[in-house]
């Protein structure tokens, strides 16, 4: 029981160390985004007859020496490609645009082609498309949680079913921010992932809470 007791104490301390440190890192220097939000560079090449996307993704390797970059086919043009990557200098941007007219024949100026700076997406409204259904189904499982464990006390249902996923949800975005993973749509789905896994774990230790309760009303 003291071993166990104890136990729970050092998990206490760790993860408020982590939240705490991750706070700090939070209002020092913020997320490290991935390259879909993060803070970028970016150029457009058009092309009547439409590109190759992987020859493209090819060219801009080459001449972005080994930087992570994104090409992506604008969906309502089709023969249009968006460039990507944190960073892209005049004589990279150049690099590609001589490639790109040498493989296909074009003739477009390097001129006409910029280099657009993109800010970074805001975290609000990253996970804007998340919230509303988070907090219903947040709310649908702590009502099943009063339905189903009603025996062990309505405030214990609420303060175990809101304050674990809280505090392991913050750990976990703690833990994202001070090993500097860069935050993106894996990062979201490890959120939800472990949502999910949290509120398994309670169920599972209600009903091991309400077999007690059980055995101990069989035996009076």
């Amino acid at each position: 029981m003291k071993k166990t007791i104890f136990s729970k104490k050092i998990i206490y301390i760790i993860a408020c160390i982590l939240i705490i440190a991750g706070a700090v890192m939070y209002f020092v220097k913020g997320f490290e985004f991935d390259l879909e939000y993060a803070k970028k560079d970016q150029i457009t090449l058009a092309n009547k007859t439409g590109f190759e996307i992987s020859k493209i993704k090819e060219i801009v390797k080459e001449k972005l020496n080994g930087k992570e970059f994104e090409v992506k086919e604008v969906e309502i043009f089709k023969n249009v490609v968006q460039i990507s990557s944190k960073e892209i200098t005049e004589e990279e941007r150049d690099g590609i645009v001589e490639k790109v007219n040498e493989e296909y024949g074009l003739e477009l100026s390097k001129d006409n082609v910029s280099i657009v700076n993109i800010e970074h997406t805001r975290i609000k409204d990253i996970i804007k498309p998340y919230i509303l259904p988070g907090i219903m189904s947040f709310a649908i499982v702590l009502l099943y949680f009063i339905i189903r464990y009603r025996k062990l006390g309505v405030l214990n249902i609420l303060f175990k079913g809101l304050i674990c996923p809280i505090i392991g949800e913050t750990v976990y975005f703690s833990i994202i921010l001070l090993t500097r993973v860069p935050f993106g749509t894996m990062t979201i789905a490890g959120a939800i992932a472990l949502y999910a896994l949290l509120l398994s774990i309670i169920a599972y230790k209600f009903e091991q809470a309400l077999k007690e309760i059980k055995i101990k009303s069989e035996k009076n």
